[in-house]
């Protein structure tokens, strides 16, 4: 009996923390970016009806000569650090590619600390996309 009651608290868990995604809406996967150039990041949270709050957001761009290390290892030159407009499900912010940044395949990737549930347990998300740099 107090496995079946472990494993429907894990599970609900999980759901919590699989509805508390945050995704790229822009720049799209793909796009051209140049060194020295003026872009916005917009970033979305999924509506949920779970106790859910934003800690805070890491956005970072790297160079990829050969392969990209994922956000969790790798974060590269960071663009933005700091909250999330509470209360929003969408953010948009104004950052810009380093102009001595490297032409080639990088990696914008992400690191979303949030804390979940009503005893706010904090968790990460991490998420990337990548763009051209040329």
């Amino acid at each position: 009996m107090h496995f079946v009651k472990t494993l429907l608290y894990l599970a609900t868990l999980l759901g919590f923390v699989m509805a508390q995604t945050m995704q790229f809406l822009s720049p799209a996967a793909g796009a051209t970016l140049a060194p020295g150039q003026n872009f916005t990041i917009e970033l979305k949270v999924a509506d949920s009806l779970t106790n859910f709050d934003i800690g805070a957001v890491v956005i970072g761009l790297q160079s990829c000569s050969s392969t990209c290390a994922p956000p969790s290892e790798v974060m590269g030159t960071i663009l933005y650090q700091g909250s999330f407009p509470s209360g929003q499900l969408t953010a948009n912010f104004s950052v810009m590619v380093p102009s001595s940044f490297s032409s080639g395949t990088a990696l914008i990737g992400a690191i979303n600390l949030y804390m979940v549930g009503l005893a706010l347990q904090p968790s990460f998300q991490f998420f990337n996309e990548t763009v051209t740099i040329s």
